[in-house]
């Protein structure tokens, strides 16, 4: 490919574009926009297959800047591309409420596919794009069939979540995936090699990737063969390309170019060393003109458009479509993971878009789709990922699944292993999608395995991110309904939290729909109670035995989502947890943090803060005090 006259002033332009929003708003990642321009470029104007004006068309090749610290550059790219990104809004980078802030933001920034900035995430999110449309090719071949691509840093293949995801790539063979490596050996505290002597080829050709690069970055020939030759590879492909961190400006090749914003003078040399002049953030017409005009004459190429029922079923919303199987009486009483495995065979049945997997852990938490082969590089009908022991990567590859569209994904695994993928439930919530995360061994009663295995703080945590329905249910009715609300839920992840023991007869479908409505519900109840005694979980038939042994009239009350309970108003509160002549009693098998408002000053909770035990499940629950004859004779106490 040769490269024209435009082509070279469009990337310049480009690079003096992204300095000055960086500048104007006083802070920024100059390094990254002066060294990486001419692969942004060489992505929009000459092989992404995107409709700026429909920006969210199903086929849409997608590209994810892993490295978000690039924002400005993405910006400049997209406003030059023809998204709905005017020169005010880059004017307002980094500034309140804009469009364009610090680092991409899905869902604010037409043509951004994905919230990145944490590194290592993107690069899994791409994955996860790529799997979905591996899948979604394989039912409609004739409708999907696009490439995803995204453009990592040093700092994002130094995070292990990288390991994980290339790892898994690789596994998959995702030959559509496409990553650029921005290879400039700087990182922000300085070279590279201070801190990381990691062959990054090297490491990447022993995952099964295909291997190219680029000499020299400025060689927009050689980006463009590189990407086509990639094309053609039946494995993913990462083409490091040898970059210049802050090329043309004062920090070149030192890391005090990745985040020195230029003053004014340097601005002006800067645009005299490229050649190119801006004024008021606007690039000249006809360079404008020349880059649209590039994408819009591949758009002429895009597959046959979607028909009704395809539409349907790629954009579909569950919302009040999905029924609640009937559950058998003897299963009511099982364990909350196996009461779930139940449950999600028929929710797979009535939703063939419902795909997922365990953090090799599927025996364990029992999340699969019994009736369904494995998803795999020779087979991508199926509905079950071996995600392998990567829990952070799973949540990351989730994110990247839910994005895409067109289908609705779940991972497991134990609930103390949350805290590898806290990142990526953070980024579900910050991203509105409906990722489903299943975490069962829920509490002390892991039992043997010991104190590594059972979660103490896990669960507040997780309720303590915005945006999040953490659901931990305390009857085999709440289970169905919570699995019932995840999978209708269109712009915010759930998490499931289920037990590895019995969870007890309590409770009705009736009790389930208010307890998942309110997030609490009364199980037992009794008109002159004196005690409210709430629970979550299995420690919800604790509850309802504490009930039947105390000498004073008490209500039961299952709180499976604590933060819907606490968003109510006032009188809702009180219907569900009356107030007067009432004593409230909180039984968690968790942390007692969190709880007080709850329990009110004259409340009583019971909780661990402290590490498990190695013990069989009733010895560990007898050992802290969670038995239903302790937990009454400490109540009586209270009372006297």
């Amino acid at each position: 490919m040769k490269t024209s006259s435009l082509s070279t002033e469009t990337i310049q332009s480009l690079r003096l574009l992204s300095n000055q929003m960086i500048s104007k708003a006083g802070s920024g990642h100059p390094g990254i926009a002066l060294g990486a321009a001419p692969i942004l470029y060489e992505l929009y104007a000459n092989q992404l297959n995107v409709d700026p004006e429909n920006p969210n068309m199903i086929n849409r090749d997608r590209f994810v800047l892993s490295a978000g610290h690039g924002a400005a550059l993405l910006y400049a790219t997209l406003h030059a591309a023809g998204f709905d990104l005017s020169a005010q809004d880059l004017s307002e980078f980094r500034q309140p409420h804009s469009k364009t802030p610090g680092h991409p933001e899905v869902g604010v920034t037409p043509g951004v596919e994905a919230t990145t900035g944490p590194l290592g995430q993107g690069l899994g999110m791409a994955v996860g794009m790529a799997m979905a449309e591996a899948k979604l090719n394989n039912q409609f071949p004739s409708v999907i069939d696009h490439f995803t691509f995204a453009l990592v840093g040093d700092g994002d293949l130094m995070e292990g979540v990288s390991h994980e995801v290339a790892s898994l790539a690789g596994q998959q063979k995702l030959g559509k995936l496409v990553v650029l490596y921005d290879d400039n050996d700087v990182s922000l505290d300085g070279l590279k090699q201070r801190s990381d002597i990691s062959n990054n080829l090297a490491r990447f050709a022993s995952y099964g990737w295909d291997i190219r690069e680029v000499a020299d970055g400025n060689d927009l020939a050689a980006i463009h063969d590189a990407i086509e030759n990639a094309k053609l590879s039946p494995e993913p492909t990462l083409i490091a390309v040898k970059t210049i961190i802050g090329d043309f400006g004062p920090f070149a090749g030192t890391n005090k170019a990745h985040g020195t914003p230029l003053d004014s003078q340097q601005l002006q040399d800067l645009s005299s060393a490229l050649d190119v002049d801006i004024q008021n953030f606007e690039l000249p017409n006809n360079l404008l003109e020349d880059m649209r005009a590039k994408i819009s004459n591949r758009l002429l190429h895009q597959k046959q458009p979607l028909n009704d029922e395809l539409t349907e079923y790629l954009q579909f919303s569950t919302k009040n479509t999905v029924t609640i199987p009937e559950l058998p009486t003897d299963l009511k009483v099982q364990a909350g993971r196996k009461i779930s495995k139940y449950v999600l065979q028929d929710f797979a049945t009535q939703l063939p878009q419902l795909w997922g997997g365990s953090a090799d852990l599927v025996a364990s938490t029992n999340a699969e789709v019994v009736a369904s082969p494995l998803f795999n590089a020779d087979d991508r009908s199926g509905r079950n990922i071996a995600f392998g022991v990567r829990e952070f990567g799973m949540g990351a590859v989730m994110n990247g699944i839910a994005l895409h569209g067109g289908t609705k994904v779940f991972g497991a695994t134990f609930l103390a292993f949350s805290d590898y993928m806290k990142a990526a439930i953070r980024l579900s919530a910050l991203q509105h999608v409906p990722s489903i995360y299943v975490f069962t061994h829920d509490s002390i009663t892991v039992g043997e395995d010991g104190p590594t295995h059972q979660p103490i703080e896990q669960l507040m945590g997780l309720r303590l991110i915005p945006g999040v329905d953490v659901l931990r249910p305390g009857t085999a009715d709440e289970i169905a309904s919570a699995w019932q609300q995840a999978l209708t839920s269109t712009d915010r992840p759930t998490i499931l939290i289920l037990s590895r023991g019995e969870i007890g007869v309590q409770g009705n479908t009736d009790q389930a729909k208010q307890s998942l409505e309110n997030g609490a519900a009364q199980i037992r109840h009794h008109d002159e109670a004196k005690i409210n005694l709430i629970a979550t979980g299995s420690e919800v038939q604790i509850a309802q035995k504490v009930s039947e042994l105390l000498s004073l009239p008490s209500n039961v009350i299952s709180m499976p989502n604590l933060s819907r309970f606490l968003a109510l108003d006032d009188d809702k509160k009180q219907q569900i947890i009356p107030e007067t002549g009432t004593k409230n009693v909180i039984i968690e098998a968790g942390t007692t943090l969190g709880w007080q408002g709850i329990a009110g000053n004259d409340g009583v909770i019971f909780g661990i803060n402290e590490f498990g035990m190695s013990a069989a499940a009733q010895i560990a629950l007898d050992e802290f005090g969670f038995n239903a004859e302790d937990i009454v004779d400490k109540i009586t106490q209270e009372l006297q």
